[in-house]
Protein backbone atom coordinates (compact mmCIF):
# COMPACT_ATOMS: atom_id res chain seq x y z
CA UNK A 1 0.00 0.00 0.00
CA UNK A 2 3.01 2.66 0.46
CA UNK A 3 4.87 1.79 -2.30
CA UNK A 4 1.55 2.10 -3.91
CA UNK A 5 0.89 5.66 -2.72
CA UNK A 6 4.62 6.74 -3.21
CA UNK A 7 4.29 5.73 -6.86
CA UNK A 8 0.95 7.77 -7.18
CA UNK A 9 2.48 10.75 -5.59
CA UNK A 10 5.42 10.41 -7.42
CA UNK A 11 3.36 10.61 -10.70
CA UNK A 12 1.46 13.29 -9.32
CA UNK A 13 4.15 15.26 -9.31
CA UNK A 14 6.26 14.69 -12.01
CA UNK A 15 2.54 15.45 -13.69
CA UNK A 16 2.69 18.56 -12.45
CA UNK A 17 6.17 19.76 -13.26
CA UNK A 18 5.75 18.37 -16.77
CA UNK A 19 2.67 21.17 -16.94
CA UNK A 20 4.58 24.00 -15.44
CA UNK A 21 4.48 26.52 -18.20
CA UNK A 22 7.56 28.90 -18.81
CA UNK A 23 7.31 32.70 -19.36
CA UNK A 24 8.11 33.65 -23.01
CA UNK A 25 7.78 36.78 -24.39
CA UNK A 26 6.66 36.73 -28.31
CA UNK A 27 7.19 38.54 -31.63
CA UNK A 28 7.41 39.04 -35.17
CA UNK A 29 10.08 38.39 -36.71
CA UNK A 30 8.29 38.85 -40.23
CA UNK A 31 9.85 41.48 -42.82
CA UNK A 32 7.45 43.89 -42.38
CA UNK A 33 7.82 43.44 -38.84
CA UNK A 34 3.92 43.00 -38.50
CA UNK A 35 2.68 39.50 -37.73
CA UNK A 36 -1.59 39.27 -37.71
CA UNK A 37 -3.07 37.43 -34.37
CA UNK A 38 -5.98 35.61 -35.69
CA UNK A 39 -9.23 34.57 -34.00
CA UNK A 40 -8.61 30.85 -35.27
CA UNK A 41 -5.26 28.65 -35.93
CA UNK A 42 -6.14 29.79 -40.09
CA UNK A 43 -4.91 32.32 -42.49
CA UNK A 44 -8.35 32.77 -43.17
CA UNK A 45 -9.63 33.64 -40.14
CA UNK A 46 -10.49 37.53 -38.58
CA UNK A 47 -7.79 39.28 -37.70
CA UNK A 48 -7.66 40.39 -33.81
CA UNK A 49 -4.55 42.64 -33.75
CA UNK A 50 -1.10 42.45 -34.79
CA UNK A 51 2.25 41.19 -32.75
CA UNK A 52 4.79 44.01 -33.50
CA UNK A 53 8.48 43.46 -33.92
CA UNK A 54 11.19 43.32 -30.54
CA UNK A 55 11.19 47.01 -30.06
CA UNK A 56 14.28 47.58 -28.03
CA UNK A 57 14.77 43.82 -27.06
CA UNK A 58 11.04 42.97 -25.18
CA UNK A 59 8.20 41.41 -27.37
CA UNK A 60 4.77 43.27 -27.17
CA UNK A 61 3.07 39.28 -26.41
CA UNK A 62 2.96 36.35 -24.06
CA UNK A 63 3.24 32.95 -25.40
CA UNK A 64 0.58 30.36 -24.39
CA UNK A 65 1.49 27.81 -26.62
CA UNK A 66 3.66 27.15 -29.08
CA UNK A 67 2.82 24.80 -31.96
CA UNK A 68 4.87 23.15 -35.45
CA UNK A 69 2.77 25.69 -37.38
CA UNK A 70 0.25 28.04 -35.15
CA UNK A 71 1.03 29.28 -31.71
CA UNK A 72 -1.48 30.35 -29.11
CA UNK A 73 -0.44 33.86 -27.42
CA UNK A 74 -1.79 36.81 -25.39
CA UNK A 75 -1.28 40.43 -26.32
CA UNK A 76 -2.85 42.37 -22.89
CA UNK A 77 -6.37 40.84 -22.52
CA UNK A 78 -6.89 39.68 -25.82
CA UNK A 79 -5.94 35.92 -26.75
CA UNK A 80 -5.33 34.35 -30.73
CA UNK A 81 -3.19 32.93 -33.10
CA UNK A 82 0.16 33.81 -35.29
CA UNK A 83 1.76 31.99 -37.36
CA UNK A 84 5.24 30.05 -35.81
CA UNK A 85 7.10 30.48 -38.66
CA UNK A 86 7.12 34.39 -38.37
CA UNK A 87 6.98 34.45 -34.57
CA UNK A 88 10.41 34.64 -32.63
CA UNK A 89 10.62 34.40 -28.47
CA UNK A 90 12.65 35.11 -25.55
CA UNK A 91 12.95 34.44 -21.59
CA UNK A 92 14.30 34.51 -18.42
CA UNK A 93 14.57 30.76 -17.34
CA UNK A 94 17.59 29.39 -18.04
CA UNK A 95 17.38 26.14 -15.96
CA UNK A 96 20.70 26.78 -14.54
CA UNK A 97 19.92 25.51 -11.04
CA UNK A 98 19.43 29.04 -9.70
CA UNK A 99 16.57 29.36 -7.60
CA UNK A 100 13.31 30.45 -9.85
CA UNK A 101 10.16 32.66 -9.47
CA UNK A 102 6.96 31.15 -9.73
CA UNK A 103 3.42 32.49 -10.50
CA UNK A 104 1.63 32.25 -6.89
CA UNK A 105 -1.55 34.23 -8.05
CA UNK A 106 -4.19 32.98 -10.05
CA UNK A 107 -3.69 35.46 -12.38
CA UNK A 108 -0.28 37.25 -11.65
CA UNK A 109 0.17 40.33 -13.36
CA UNK A 110 3.17 41.40 -15.37
CA UNK A 111 4.49 44.95 -15.63
CA UNK A 112 6.61 47.13 -17.85
CA UNK A 113 8.58 50.93 -17.93
CA UNK A 114 6.41 53.95 -18.10
CA UNK A 115 8.91 55.84 -19.52
CA UNK A 116 7.10 59.10 -19.41
CA UNK A 117 7.28 61.23 -16.65
CA UNK A 118 3.70 61.06 -15.90
CA UNK A 119 1.21 58.74 -14.65
CA UNK A 120 1.90 55.52 -13.19
CA UNK A 121 5.18 54.00 -12.86
CA UNK A 122 4.60 50.91 -14.29
CA UNK A 123 2.08 49.75 -16.90
CA UNK A 124 -0.03 46.56 -17.49
CA UNK A 125 2.11 44.65 -20.25
CA UNK A 126 0.06 40.87 -19.65
CA UNK A 127 -0.09 38.37 -17.28
CA UNK A 128 0.67 34.42 -16.42
CA UNK A 129 -1.36 31.77 -14.71
CA UNK A 130 -0.63 30.20 -10.66
CA UNK A 131 2.65 27.97 -11.05
CA UNK A 132 4.13 29.11 -14.17
CA UNK A 133 7.91 29.53 -14.14
CA UNK A 134 8.88 33.18 -14.50
CA UNK A 135 12.50 33.08 -14.26
CA UNK A 136 15.84 32.10 -12.97
CA UNK A 137 17.38 35.50 -14.15
CA UNK A 138 16.18 38.20 -12.50
CA UNK A 139 17.02 40.94 -8.98
CA UNK A 140 14.59 41.83 -6.68
CA UNK A 141 14.80 46.18 -6.64
CA UNK A 142 14.42 48.23 -3.26
CA UNK A 143 10.71 48.72 -4.27
CA UNK A 144 9.40 45.29 -4.03
CA UNK A 145 9.26 44.10 -7.60
CA UNK A 146 11.37 41.77 -8.97
CA UNK A 147 12.93 42.44 -12.49
CA UNK A 148 13.57 40.86 -16.02
CA UNK A 149 16.16 42.93 -17.71
CA UNK A 150 16.57 42.57 -21.68
CA UNK A 151 18.67 44.96 -23.74
CA UNK A 152 16.95 48.31 -23.32
CA UNK A 153 13.21 47.15 -21.78
CA UNK A 154 12.13 45.33 -18.55
CA UNK A 155 9.78 43.31 -17.24
CA UNK A 156 8.55 43.47 -13.33
CA UNK A 157 6.57 41.37 -10.97
CA UNK A 158 5.60 41.86 -7.17
CA UNK A 159 7.43 39.86 -5.00
CA UNK A 160 4.47 39.27 -3.21
CA UNK A 161 2.99 37.97 -6.05
CA UNK A 162 5.67 35.02 -6.85
CA UNK A 163 7.08 32.24 -4.55
CA UNK A 164 11.17 31.98 -5.45
CA UNK A 165 12.21 28.03 -5.64
CA UNK A 166 14.66 25.94 -5.82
Amino acid sequence: MKRLFLSLSLMLTCCVLWSQSVLKVCYATSDDGFLNVRVEPSSKAEILTTLPMAFHGLGRGILIEEGQQWSEVRILNQTGWVYTKYMGTMGWYTQNGQPKLVAKKIVTPLWTDNYADDGPQYLYFGSVREGCIIADEYELLPNGYYVLKTGHDYIFVNKDDVIVEQ
